[in-house]
């Protein structure tokens, strides 16, 4: 991984406050997160939020229609985000950073859609809102003019539910989850998918939510055998935290596919099971 890679998919609250500060058409991204409710936490954005930043919900903006077979939390329909994409201003060219929650893998759906659809520069604010000390604004931000930009599906890769067992056969399954979630004896919710390795994505990250130095993200990642060229596919509950682990492992040069049902829709098909 090269200092290049990390500076293209992330970018330091001071770097921001500069930009900021100097007039950058940045467009910013809120998708703060309530871990407990497992919902989009509008009243913290109210409260306070980075200057200028677009609050964003997770769940209306960045998932679309559950049909009970299809996840929690399935991909928006291309016209629907197209849309969306609109509302807030960006097209193909415009910087955008997301942010959110300390550790909240929320902003890398918003991050992994936007790249999908086609937007060049997507930045994570390492550290999240917690490592966040500059100036701070409350209540709405102003509506940006809406842009005119046709989204291009298809600029990160996805896997469906038939091709999942294939990954998993050839050890490229990963489940970003917590360890307990994949399996542990007295959770009965816990479970994974046949054949997946248990790949925490908070592993990747410092107590205080920052992304671990470079050093340390080769080490965890030549331990999971990933050779050069290799797609692994990442699922986790809703497919949330399984785009933060595709983000990190863009970070270092790997092109993981997400598997954006994951264990929600993995279930909805009596014929699937996790096993624990």
């Amino acid at each position: 991984m090269s200092e290049a890679g990390r500076s293209t998919h992330l970018i330091g609250p001071t770097e921001l406050q500069s930009r900021l500060a100097g007039g950058d058409e940045t467009v910013v991204l809120d998708v703060r997160h309530s871990m407990p409710t497992d919902r989009a936490d509008p009243n913290a954005y109210e409260a306070a939020h980075v200057p200028g930043a677009l609050f964003v919900d997770i769940d209306a903006d960045l998932a679309g229609a559950g049909t009970g077979r299809n996840g929690q939390r399935p991909l928006p329909g291309p016209a629907e985000f197209e849309k969306t994409v609109r509302r807030w201003g960006i097209d193909s060219v415009t910087p955008v950073v997301v942010y959110g929650a300390s550790r909240s893998p929320a902003p890398a759906r918003a991050w992994w859609l936007l790249k999908w659809a086609g937007v060049e520069s997507v930045r994570l604010l390492d550290g999240g809102w917690d490592g966040w000390h500059g100036d701070l604004a409350s209540g709405a931000a102003d509506e940006p003019r809406e842009s005119k930009f046709v989204i291009r599906p298809g600029g990160l890769p996805v896997v469906e539910a038939a091709d999942v067992p294939s990954f998993a056969d050839r050890g490229l399954l990963l489940d970003a989850r917590p360890a307990a979630k994949f399996s542990h004896p007295s959770d009965a919710e816990a479970g994974h998918v046949p054949g997946a390795r248990s790949v925490p994505v908070a592993e990747f990250f410092d107590t205080a939510g920052f992304l671990l130095p470079d050093d340390q993200l080769r080490e965890r990642v030549t331990a999971l055998g990933i050779a050069a060229g290799d797609e692994p596919a990442s699922y986790c509950g809703t497919g949330v935290a399984a785009a933060l682990e595709v983000f990190v492992l863009s970070v270092l040069g790997v092109r993981a596919r997400l598997y954006v049902g994951s264990a929600s829709e993995w279930v909805a098909d009596p014929s699937r099971v996790l096993v624990r």
